[in-house]
Parts: structure tokens; sequence; C-alpha cells
């Protein structure tokens, strides 16, 4: 159970033109982590900042902010008079404010069930360039320890393509009972929920009224 993740690099929020980024970098450059190995340029100043995102996208995909409350609260403003309310004196602020940047906005009208892309970024260590980041699931994970999950995902899809309208337990009775508990990862109700839950991700699949279909049928 895993993604694969793409790192673009979106802004350089220094100042590259008079610290130009010794590495090279451009705008949209982009390098992929495919589960074991990296595809593209990385340069060492990203190091430190990249291996958390990465390692959770890796695991869990869009779903690291879903459930994030602060992402979907809207701006706010210092207001004193509101701390018998939130402790810290916090007001929303209906408005961007004059001048703020684009970048910075990114928790203003955001809906869950919409937002696909974005949200967790890094930054280069060199504060004079920061060459930004935004990371994001690329597709399921094929390769590194995923594998036998992806060959798993594989073969639950080839039964709901088989049957459309399938439900989860009819999808794990269409294994045998060797099938289910002696090759590994057992399919265990649980561990079907969870690849399932990752199919619907990638959009290979959607579940309507405990039902089963390929994306698009």
């Amino acid at each position: 159970m895993g993604f694969k993740v793409r790192c673009k690099l979106i802004a350089f929020t220094g100042d590259e033109e008079r610290f130009p980024c010794h590495f090279g970098y451009k705008i949209g450059d982009e390098f992929i982590f495919d589960g074991e190995k990296f595809i593209g340029r990385v340069c060492p100043g990203v190091f430190t900042s990249m291996v958390d995102v990465i390692r959770t996208i890796h695991n869990v995909g869009n779903k690291y902010h879903r459930e994030i409350p602060w992402r979907y609260s809207g701006l706010s403003k210092k207001d004193p008079s509101m701390k018998k309310y939130n402790v810290y004196g916090f007001a929303m602020l209906k408005e961007p404010p004059e001048g703020a940047k684009e970048s910075h906005l990114f928790t203003h009208n955001i809906k869950p069930e919409t937002e696909k892309r974005g949200g967790w970024m890094f930054v280069c260590g060199d504060a004079r360039t920061s060459a930004l980041f935004q990371a994001e699931p690329y597709g399921l994970a094929e390769l590194g320890w995923f594998t036998p999950y992806y060959m798993r995902e594989m073969n639950i899809l080839e039964k709901i393509k088989a049957e459309p309208g399938i439900t989860q337990e009819e999808i794990r009775n269409r294994f045998s009972e060797w099938e289910r508990e002696e090759i590994y990862p057992p399919l265990t109700p649980l561990i079907l929920e969870l690849l399932l839950d990752e199919l619907v991700e990638v959009n290979y699949i959607e579940i309507r009224d405990g039902k089963v279909y390929p994306k698009g049928s």
C-alpha cells in the first residue's frame, strides 16, 4: 500500500535573481520517488526538508492533510477581544490582506472532497534562494516493499472489472481460502478495505452504495 511521489519546483521564495540556485534548478523542474529510487535530479540541499514529506505522502497519499481542521478554517487575524473564545485571540479574516502572496492563501476556501493536489511543500536550505517544492502522490507505488500490495490491488481490480457492482465481501469470496490466507499480504477484510481505498484514491474504482465499480462504468 503506497504511492509514488512527484516533487515539483513551483517557486523561488528568496531572491534567486541575486542569489542564483547553485544546482541549476528552474521553475517546473521535478523529480519522482517511485518506491525504491529517485528519478530526476535531487539537490542535496533539500534532503533534510523533503524526507518526512515524501515518506508521509508515499504511505498515505492525499489523506495526509484532508483531516487537518486548520486547513479548512479560512484566514484569521489577531483580535485580543476574542481570547475568551479561543485563548489566543483570533478572529475571522473575511478577505485576504492586501498584497498577500497567493501561496500564503492555501487554507482559504478549500474543500476536502475536491482537494486532490498540493498542500505539502518543502524548501531548500539556502534561505537566500529558498527553492520551494510541492509534493503530491503520483499513482500507485509498484516497487520496493509495496510490490506485494500492488500485485494484490491489481488482482482485486481484475475481479471488479469482471463484475462491476460487486460488494467488498463478494470480492473476498472470489479468492479461494488459500489465496486469501496463504499469500502475503493476507486478504483480510481490513487489508481489502485499505487496498480498495487506495484504488479509489488513484481513480481506478469508485464505490457507490456499498458496491464497487471500475471508474467510469
